[in-house]
């Protein structure tokens, strides 16, 4: 096996484990928002909306980042022969 294709799988490797790890962080996050978002609070002014907002952006900065990484991986697999 050559240099370049060990580097290459390496490569892929190190892209799925970050993208499992984007996605436990990311289903954390909705956790965390349905409960900062509690539907069933009679008042509304005890939400934590701030933090809720925080936790929306991050979130979406993931799902970004994880979009990113899903097409790369999936063009990197397609050149694996």
């Amino acid at each position: 096996m050559n240099i370049e294709r060990m580097q290459f799988q390496g490569q892929l490797a190190e892209f799925k484990k970050k993208f499992k790890n984007l996605d436990t962080e990311a289903s954390g996050l909705v956790i965390l928002i349905r409960s900062l978002l509690n539907p069933y609070e009679e008042d509304l002014t005890k939400l934590e909306t701030e933090k809720a907002v925080a936790s929306t952006a991050r979130l979406n900065q993931i799902t970004s980042e994880m979009k990113y990484l899903k097409s790369k991986i999936e063009k990197m697999e397609g050149n694996i022969d």
